[in-house]
């Protein structure tokens, strides 16, 4: 394993973090303001749960093949023919998360800093930059992502100090939501919190596996509960009828953030910064993701070539939606495929793993790793 491409342990939850937290989070509080008026904290919170649940399902198939990742071992559960042809269908969901999470970005970075700019501009500058770190391998991916998580979590937990209004009142009355519509919210606001299953292409190198599960879930909880806390500070300050009518009402909220003695004048230029090195971290891993799955499916031993024709394929999706409504259309299609995988594939190989007798036990494997590297510092 060439060191560019391991993952260190501590590194894991930055990953799953980063790759996490990113577009989905601007407007999902909109969506379950109208979606579950106050009652969208609680449907956010079953999301949470369900997106834990799907980690879980994911490491520990994950911890099954150590050493392979998913275009390795699937052939092996199913069949050749039938093994690539779900390598090629991973393949396709990457692409298309890919390129959901860069149309939005784009179009919402267009409506509030680039009026002027064309989206083509924008998409093309995000990819371009993301190509070039993707192409220097895992390691170089998750030291930018601890940069950038830090820019993040700062400004995050000094954020609700900053808001002079915040009504508890807002939040009430309580389980007024049929359960239909509690679990259409929840449902629809898992795209804010997919992102764990790229360990199933890049699990495979983690450094030492000790912890791995621990780890992950503890990534996906920081995730749920940072985006839990935006959510809140959002209907607390603005109302959920107000945050129900905007698209982006975090944006308006941060616009009416008071700042002592003018430390920065245009606080929310700032956080619009931190936004845009948020997305670029989540399109960054997908590409990677995206690449390296292409050459492990094509057993190539570097993934550099594909991550340029991989751009070029985001770009050309990405564009394809041409109004807010197919937008979302395209999230909610993404939704679906989220839930087949971690719901459908995922517990399908890790079925097949036992009755086939594929795969290995991770905590033998992995003290013996750890005793030869001891044994050899």
């Amino acid at each position: 394993m060439k060191t560019r491409d391991t993952l260190l342990n501590q590194e894991i939850p930055v990953i799953v973090i980063n790759v996490i937290l990113g577009v989905a989070t601007i407007n999902l509080p909109s969506r379950l303001a109208r979606s579950a008026g106050p009652d969208g904290i609680i449907a956010f919170i079953a999301a949470s749960c369900i997106a834990l649940i799907a980690a879980f399902l994911i490491v520990c198939l994950v911890m099954r093949f150590p050493d392979q990742g998913f275009a390795e071992y699937s052939p092996k559960l199913v069949g050749v023919i039938p093994g690539f042809i779900l390598n090629i269908l991973l393949t396709m969901y990457f692409l298309y998360g890919t390129a959901v999470v860069l149309r939005t970005f784009s179009d919402t970075a267009k409506v509030f800093l680039l009026p002027r700019t064309p989206l083509e501009v924008i998409m093309i500058s995000m990819l371009f930059t993301a190509a070039v770190l993707a192409r220097n391998g895992l390691q170089p991916i998750a030291r930018s992502c601890q940069i950038i998580l830090f820019l993040f979590f700062v400004p995050l937990l000094l954020l609700p100090f900053f808001i002079s209004i915040f009504d508890f009142g807002e939040f009430l009355p309580l389980f007024q939501t049929d359960f239909h519509s509690m679990m259409k919210a929840a449902i629809g606001s898992i795209f804010a919190l997919t992102g764990a299953e790229v360990l199933l292409v890049i699990g495979s190198h983690v450094h030492i596996k000790r912890g791995f599960m621990r780890l992950t879930l503890l990534g996906v909880l920081t995730a749920a509960a940072l985006t839990l806390l935006i959510v809140s500070l959002t209907f607390g300050s603005l109302s959920v009828e107000q945050t129900a009518k905007l698209q982006d009402p975090i944006f308006e909220m941060i616009k009416y953030l008071p700042v002592p003695v003018l430390f920065i004048e245009r606080v929310d230029l700032f956080i619009f910064g931190i936004w845009i090195v948020l997305a670029y971290s989540t399109i960054l891993i997908l590409l990677f993701t995206l690449s390296h799955h292409l050459a492990e499916t094509f057993k190539v031993d570097s993934s550099k070539n594909f991550v340029i024709p991989a751009a070029v394929a985001i770009y050309y999706l990405a564009k394809i939606p041409v109004n807010d409504i197919e937008i979302e259309r395209f999230g909610s299609f993404f939704n679906i495929g989220w839930l087949i995988l971690v719901f459908g594939i995922v517990p399908l190989f890790l079925l097949l793993s036992y009755i086939r007798k594929q795969g290995q036990p991770l905590l033998a494997k992995s003290e013996k790793k750890e005793k030869k590297r001891k044994a050899n510092p």
